[in-house]
């Protein structure tokens, strides 16, 4: 079975034989923070969260909005 490797399909299995069986997850890429004095500046209607009622992870960012009265910055 293959798998997706940096846009390409790559025809074998994943090496486990250097993790020692593991699953070891990459460092994230997107490490860009929102706000005043970060990368990007919050402007209104310029950023969207688009979640999936059905994903428990994606649905929590709904529950955690709604804990802490979170203003409409940004859209859902």
């Amino acid at each position: 079975m293959g798998y997706l490797q940096r846009g390409t399909w790559v025809d074998e299995w994943y090496d486990t034989a250097s993790t020692g069986g593991r699953f070891v997850r990459q460092d994230s890429r997107f490490r860009a923070w929102l706000g005043q004095g970060g990368d990007y500046s919050p402007e209104a209607g310029r950023y969207h969260l688009y979640v999936s009622w059905a994903c428990p992870w994606a649905h929590r960012t709904l529950i955690y909005r709604a804990l802490k009265s979170e203003r409409p910055l940004p859209t859902t």
